[in-house]
């Protein structure tokens, strides 16, 4: 075991590198990559360097690399978020996930920073991470079981508690596009199936136990700085309510608060009807189903349930994980009203490793296509798709996972479905990039709705989605903030576009440092911003370093997974723009009534975005100019070998 006053401070100093091929593992300095920060950043580095654009997803040269940043594991509020980064079964470009849990902190306390996994195994086999040390092992008894039921056999395998996983199930082993990896049995890595790639490469589960300490430069001062944040925490009322009910709480979800539109059967409206939404309300669960609150390794905000359905056809269900994202998808969008059937539907998907997203976005192409009747029961196999009838997801979801039934063609997403039976059901297939498109709200806030369509990883609204609009800023806190008077505004269009881009930068920092996002800005304006997060960096790492330099790796991020797209999927300007639905489809009912996207006004905003990027507003492509000045001159090299660059 390496000694206490090993390696530099924040980071480990290691990367542990895993060839599943040939069973060999070897470790690489940390400090290789460090101006990249850790997790996402040095992950999407490692990705652009050792992934060529010839590689398919499922090719055995392709990586998945899990990141843990130099505050993982430390004191910062919430310091447990792990990334994970790979190349997208459903975009082929860049997969990137985050989720939290105590995985990531487990993987700091065994002494590694990240795990880049490459090669296929010959069996389905696990990972074994323990104090600086790694070992593969081969499982076959493990294929075709849900991820609970795995990781209960590997537990006692390996001496009973302690350990903290990430597996997958029947999804990933199936290839299933939307296949994700579950940590702590509730927290997902979701959207763009790096599950479906650890499928290819037959690992079934990653298993970590530590104990080496988690060392900062300055430990007093941390500590002084730590304090001070969590009496920030304390003042915020947006920290309040999150500690009160959870995201579900927080966003409305389901739309009861009248102020949040989400999408509603599929994106035809983005209302729901009070007498539905008052079903699925925070406390409605809270009442019927909380037995108790949970966190993620050192959180103060606790914003996880642990929720158990007693009675009805669906007793006897228990899980954790239940986030607001999954609430909108699985109720509005489904028009599903009955709440034990959203939590015995999250609780499958958590078993089978399956992205909720993809699954309901896929779902809902199904349902509007029975509602038309381009699909029969003689297409489903005999399951009535109507809108409403949650009877039917259990035996969708494993048909799903399991490419089975009917469905075998939703396995690969709402694109490939649509794509595959054709009938005109591609104009209600909701997807950007090829990435399913679900539970968001999109018409009336135009700066999120760019965020989440210019998204690097597809249809997210995690990257660049801009919350500022419902904050309702004043034109002052606007400038203050963000430089843009009209941030709080959600209605304009090209004003905000550098808020977007502000965004991307941020979240790239926030993800590499290894923090949840509802420590900052994503979650509200009162929290903590690039200079808060710029003091911790510095105190943990002894590299000093300023908010202002933060957002500038940030950038370096963001251009790299701009990179990443451009050479392996070939996105461009037309890959921009939101679905014609969105565009052609006003919102039907609501306060938000008759909004929709206008075509012109985005372009627009596209040109603004651009600009602000220092992207070619004419094809949205990168220039060698601006890859060159943020110290990325082999990127501009590669891109250029391909023709690639403005």
């Amino acid at each position: 075991m390496p000694s206490e006053n090993a390696g530099p401070y924040g980071w480990t100093g290691r990367i542990l590198r895993v060839d599943l091929s040939s069973g060999k593992t070897s470790i690489q300095p940390t400090l290789d990559y460090a101006d990249f920060i850790g997790g996402r950043g040095i992950g999407q580095k490692i990705l652009f360097d050792e992934v060529g654009p010839e590689t398919d997803a499922f090719d055995p040269a392709n990586k998945v690399i899990f990141g843990a940043g130099p505050l993982v594991g430390t004191l910062a509020p919430a310091s447990a978020r792990m990334s994970v980064e790979t190349k997208n079964t459903l975009t082929h470009g860049l997969c990137s996930s985050n989720f939290g849990g105590h995985l990531a902190p487990e993987l700091k306390y065994a002494g590694f920073d990240a795990v880049v996994i490459e090669g296929a195994a010959a069996q389905p086999s696990i990972l074994v991470i323990s104090d600086g040390q790694a070992r593969i092992e081969r499982m076959p008894e493990l294929w075709g079981l849900t991820t609970w039921q795995a990781e209960e056999i590997v537990q006692a395998k390996l001496g009973g508690s302690g350990w903290r996983m990430a597996s997958i199930g029947p999804a990933g082993e199936n290839r299933v596009r939307g296949g994700c990896i579950i940590g702590d049995r509730g927290r997902a890595a979701g959207r763009g199936g790096s599950g479906a790639v650890l499928g290819s490469k037959r690992l079934k589960i990653i298993a970590i136990r530590g104990t080496q300490p988690a060392r900062v430069a300055d430990p007093q001062g941390f500590l002084s700085a730590v304090r001070s944040y969590l009496r920030k925490f304390d003042a915020s009322p947006r920290i309040a309510k999150l500690r009160e009910g959870g995201t579900h709480l927080t966003s409305g979800a389901g739309g009861y608060d009248g102020k949040r539109s989400q999408a509603v059967r599929n994106y035809q409206d983005e209302f729901w009807l009070f007498e539905k939404t008052a079903k699925i309300r925070e406390p409605v669960f809270r009442k019927r189903f909380e037995v108790r609150r949970l966190a993620c390794f050192n959180c103060p905000m606790y914003c996880s349930h642990f929720h158990r359905v007693k009675d009805g056809p669906y007793a006897g269900v228990a899980c954790e994980g239940l986030q607001t994202n999954t609430v909108r998808a699985f109720g509005s969008n489904l028009e599903i009203d009955e709440p034990s059937a959203i939590l015995a539907a999250q609780a499958l998907c958590s078993q089978l490793g399956i992205d909720v997203d993809m699954a309901t976005a896929t779902i809902a192409w199904a349902f509007e296509s029975y509602e038309r009747g381009v699909l029969s029961p003689s297409d489903t196999g005999g399951l009535e798709l109507r809108w409403g009838n949650h009877t039917v997801l259990p035996t969708l979801l494993n048909q799903i996972a399991r490419r089975e039934g009917f469905g075998a063609l939703l396995a690969d997403g709402v694109y490939h479905a649509a794509m595959t039976l054709g009938r005109g059901s591609e104009r209600w297939a909701m997807h950007v990039k090829g990435a399913d498109l679900n539970e968001q709200g999109m018409r009336w806030n135009k700066a999120w709705a760019l965020g989440i369509v210019t998204s690097s990883r597809g249809g997210g609204h995690l990257d660049g989605a801009s919350p500022a609009g419902f904050w309702h800023l004043t034109p002052q806190e606007g400038l203050e903030m963000f430089g843009v008077a009209t941030a709080g505004d959600p209605l304009i269009y090209a004003e905000n576009a550098p808020v977007v881009v502000w965004f991307e930068w941020y979240k790239a920092v926030v993800d590499s440092l290894g923090l949840c996002s509802s420590t900052g800005y994503v979650q509200a304006p009162d929290l903590l911003g690039p200079d808060d997060y710029a003091c911790l960096f510095s105190l943990a790492t002894g590299r000093e370093t300023s908010g202002q330099q933060l957002l500038s790796i940030g950038r370096r991020i963001q251009n790299l997974a701009k990179a990443f797209n451009t050479l392996h999927a070939g996105f461009g300007r037309a890959d921009d723009y939101p679905p014609r639905r969105l565009v052609e489809e006003p919102t039907k009912s609501g306060p938000y009534q008759g909004e929709a996207l206008d075509p012109v006004r985005w372009g627009q905003m596209l040109d603004a975005y651009y600009a602000a990027q220092g992207w070619s507003v004419s094809n949205g492509l990168q220039t060698k100019e601006l890859l060159a000045d943020l110290d990325l001159l082999q990127v501009a090299e590669k891109l250029q070998r391909f023709g690639k660059l403005a």
